[in-house]
């Protein structure tokens, strides 16, 4: 727990900062996030030989044009098709064809499993109450993960997805489901640009968004056998670890801000 605290403390300091000045320094983290959580699911896969190169082009194009094409809803089309054709190129340039539709699967993946969401996180900054719109999805995704671990811990009994995360119970996830709502809710009450039922709703599709983040990334360390992504945050385990639950969320966040409100 004290180097959970450690971590986190700074950590969300950090974060709010960036989000809160915006523009290059904004997306100088999110790059770093990405580049970092690439290197650890490219770690966690290494066996299949990923085409590294053009994961990391792919993902580092798509984050770049969010934070610049305008308008910025461009750059994820412009974006993921550029991934697949540096990952293209990158299997071109392979001598031998050996496992090769392999390597692409995981080159794609970590491009556009990392690449889009954060590029996303972008956009969002990019609207016009956009500080307040991330600070929405963070605090939704962060409330639902902590309330979750502390819920499951003090009163869970019953797993909800024993064969991908045996620690994961029913009473864990309706405590931050209900936490992260409101949690929501409550920060909506300091925003005069959404109203108490869009923030109901935000909420609700940002936690379930972040449930399925948290359980994808548990799927794939199962299957490459580890139980951290990585050590970078000690007790939080790698950049993969902390953010899993924010890939998934950040892009319904930015649709129902979106549609419902801006």
């Amino acid at each position: 727990m004290n180097s959970r605290l450690l971590i986190a403390i700074p950590g969300v300091v950090v974060v709010v900062a960036a989000v809160a000045l915006g523009g290059p320094l904004f997306a100088a983290m999110i790059l770093a996030i990405a580049v970092v959580g690439l290197f650890e699911l490219y770690q966690l896969f290494d066996d299949y030989r990923p085409l590294r190169w053009a994961g990391y082009l792919g993902a580092v194009v798509t984050i770049t044009l969010a934070a610049t094409i305008s308008p910025p809803e461009r750059a994820l089309l412009v974006g993921v098709a550029a991934s697949m054709a540096f990952a293209a190129i990158a299997a071109l340039l392979v001598h031998g064809g050996a496992r090769l539709a392999g390597r692409l699967s995981v080159t794609l993946l970590g491009a556009i499993y990392l690449g889009v969401p954060l590029a996303v996180l972008v956009l969002t900054r990019r609207e016009e109450d956009g500080t307040a719109a991330v600070i929405n999805i963070l605090v939704g995704t962060w409330a639902f993960d902590t309330a979750s671990y502390f819920g499951g811990k003090m009163w869970g009994r019953r797993p909800i997805a024993p064969n991908v995360s045996p620690n994961k119970t029913v009473e864990g996830f309706v405590v931050g489901l209900v936490v992260g709502v409101v949690a929501v809710w409550v920060a909506g009450l300091y925003m005069d640009w959404i109203n108490g039922l869009q923030s109901i709703v935000l909420g609700l599709v940002i936690c379930l968004a972040a449930f399925l983040g948290d359980l994808f990334e548990s799927r794939l360390k199962r299957d490459a056998r580890v139980k951290d992504s990585g050590t970078l945050l000690l007790g939080h385990g790698g950049v993969l670890d902390r953010f899993d639950a924010l890939l998934f969320s950040a892009v319904p966040g930015y649709l129902i801000t979106v549609w419902l409100v801006l």
